[in-house]
């Protein structure tokens, strides 16, 4: 718990200088999330079950993700290095080695020409609404379909954006969120952001992960419903010898600048476990409350059921959690 706390002090997102007749931009940041999940099933502290790569410990205050970074720029060329700890980096990178499971990004980029750009090194996964950092999500807890599919990638990102609305991107891959091992893998991405909002998003994977060709597939779509309240649907489907598939629903609801409300339905199908621990049809719906007291900094709570056809183990229903994230 030391840690969490000390983190927390330490990690509002820091500062950064410009160097106007050089032209070289360095800047330091910090992100924390720290967070108490309460499993009234199970009231001791525990390990949870291992479908889970975030909020891995029920029943005692956590630190879920934290980042210390520095980016530099200097015209065309730039380049980010930052390093993490936390529930996060100890369960979604355990098959990597212990320095490279506290890297969050190691990468250069390039800007080839106007529209034009390259990114080689480690990076954020293509793939998904929800990000590896709480604050870019709607929700305090991760779906189904996020926490079955990459997180961060490695490798090379080649992409092109010919206007405000469209992204084209390539990525060559050393496979499914690896670093160390190479299962060489191809990656997509098409990104539609219109004038009023809506936003469509179509990311691919294709890559051998050892036991047969993985084809996999990730579709979302983001809809304003009004000023104050928007909509995305979520779509996930793999097949690896076998098929599996995921849906979500989220709706966020802007009260005022400080609150924001938000809910979630989904279901998770992998009667194989290609990608789970255990096979399962997993369903699961949430309500999450947020409160910004500061730009930077968000007080989220969350109330969570689960249904599971096959008793997966550790997923005891309902479950309540609450979080601190600081930064961006």
């Amino acid at each position: 718990m030391n840690k969490v706390i000390l983190f927390l002090c330490f990690s509002i997102p820091l500062f950064g200088q410009l160097d106007s007749t050089s032209r070289t931009a360095v800047q330091i940041s910090g992100y924390a999330e720290g967070y108490y999940l309460v499993d009234p099933v199970n009231k001791a502290a525990h390990e949870r079950g291992s479908i889970f790569f975030n909020h891995g410990r029920a029943n005692q205050l956590d630190l879920n993700l934290g980042i210390l970074g520095v980016s530099w720029t200097k015209g065309p060329l730039s380049a980010q290095i930052s390093g993490m700890l936390g529930t996060y980096s100890r369960r979604n990178l355990a098959s990597e080695s212990s320095f490279w499971r506290n890297i969050f990004e190691l990468n250069i980029s390039y800007q080839l020409a106007k529209n034009w750009g390259i990114t080689a090194g480690i990076f954020p996964s293509h793939i998904g609404f929800e990000s590896a950092k709480n604050a870019d999500n709607w929700t305090l807890s991760r779906s189904f379909v996020a926490e079955n599919s990459p997180y961060y990638g490695s490798g090379i990102r080649m992409f092109f954006k010919p206007n405000t609305s469209w992204t084209y991107s390539l990525f060559v891959l050393r496979g499914w969120q690896h670093i160390q091992d190479l299962n060489p893998a191809l990656g997509t991405q098409i990104t539609y952001v219109a004038a009023n909002s809506w936003t469509w998003n179509s990311s691919g994977f294709m890559g051998n992960e050892g036991n047969g060709l993985r084809v996999f597939h990730d579709f979302y779509l983001v809809v304003p419903l009004s000023k104050k309240v928007k909509m995305v649907l979520i779509s996930d489907m793999g097949f690896q010898n076998e098929f599996w598939h995921g849906e979500a629903l989220m709706v966020q609801a802007k009260l005022s600048n400080k609150w924001k409300l938000a809910g979630r339905l989904e279901q998770f199908s992998d009667s194989k476990a290609i990608v789970l621990t255990q096979g399962s049809f997993i369903q699961s719906a949430s309500i999450n409350a947020d409160f910004s007291p500061f730009p930077k900094m968000i007080f989220r709570s969350e109330w969570k059921i689960y249904h599971s056809s096959s008793g997966v183990s550790n997923l005891h229903s309902p479950e309540y959690m609450f979080g601190v994230v600081l930064g961006k």
